[in-house]
């Protein structure tokens, strides 16, 4: 399946071309895919960006997806305490405002599992990027270049799977070569690319561009939604592309080597997607 994703990066996408059609046409030529299947919104590593997605633009990219028969997967970050309730409250919203278009659920932790499907019987629920504790690091060439056999293909993975119904897993493209001949029977998987998410932090850096020096890297500072038109770019020395956007790092790692499975969802997001100032 061709999916698309917006998460963290639909705003700032929106500042250059702000029309949906046009955009997800343009990622679908990026991708090399014959047309978008599905379209993942959201955002899997902030709440701030979760709760300030935008309701209006938001109704402009669904009469898109209804035009075009593109099924939508809400993906949702982990919650602080704080806004944990404000999450909850924006999760209803949305599955109300938007419930033709969007069938399935991405949730990054275990109490937004047991949340989710306790409340949306009805609805699909994906284990998403953050589930999965596999060791990410290309920079030491002799452990990316192994093959990966997920360490979360476990019982517990499995009883999990069963208790709450999951539909589907999703995976960073963190080596090389991935072998996925031990997953759990009855669940869809699914793949970023061409990007992988590195690491990820509390304390959003990108935040504090506008502030002074005394109130950048505070945890608690008002989110102003620098994200929407910053992005960093890393420059190691080594045969990648690196980048932060907003509380995360990503690398590229094109065309990874998929065995043990017949069939996945590949998930292209357009990290690299640059704004003219």
């Amino acid at each position: 399946m061709e999916c698309i994703s917006l998460c963290d990066v639909m705003e700032h996408i929106y500042e250059s071309t702000p029309h949906f059609e046009s955009i997800i046409e343009n990622i679908t030529q990026r991708a090399g895919y014959s047309r978008c299947e599905r379209l993942y919104i959201g955002s899997a590593f902030c709440g701030q960006y979760f709760l300030h997605l935008s309701m209006k633009r938001l109704s402009e990219l669904m009469e898109v997806c209804r035009v075009k028969n593109i099924k939508v997967t809400l993906v949702l970050p982990i919650f602080t305490e704080k806004h944990l309730q404000e999450g909850k409250d924006q999760l209803a919203k949305l599955l109300t405002e938007f419930k033709t278009e969007i069938d399935e659920v991405t949730v990054n932790d275990y109490g937004m599992l047991l949340y989710v499907r306790t409340h949306y019987m009805d609805i699909g629920i994906n284990m998403g990027r953050l589930f999965m504790k596999d060791y990410r690091e290309p920079r030491y060439k002799e452990y990316f270049n192994q093959t990966l056999k997920p360490r979360g293909f476990t019982n517990f993975l499995r009883e999990m799977i069963k208790c709450y119904k999951v539909k589907g897993i999703e995976f960073d493209p963190t080596h090389r070569r991935i072998d996925f001949s031990e997953k759990p029977e009855g669940v869809i998987l699914a793949i970023y690319a061409p990007y992988a998410y590195i690491t990820v932090g509390q304390i959003c850096q990108v935040s504090g561009i506008s502030k002074p020096v005394e109130k950048k890297f505070r945890p608690n500072e008002p989110c102003g939604s620098e994200c929407y038109k910053h992005r960093m770019k890393y420059f190691i020395e080594d045969d990648r592309d690196w980048m932060r956007i907003g509380r995360a790092i990503y690398f590229k790692n094109q065309d990874p080597e998929i065995t043990g499975v017949e069939e996945i969802r590949e998930i292209y997001t357009p990290l690299d997607w640059e704004v003219e100032a």
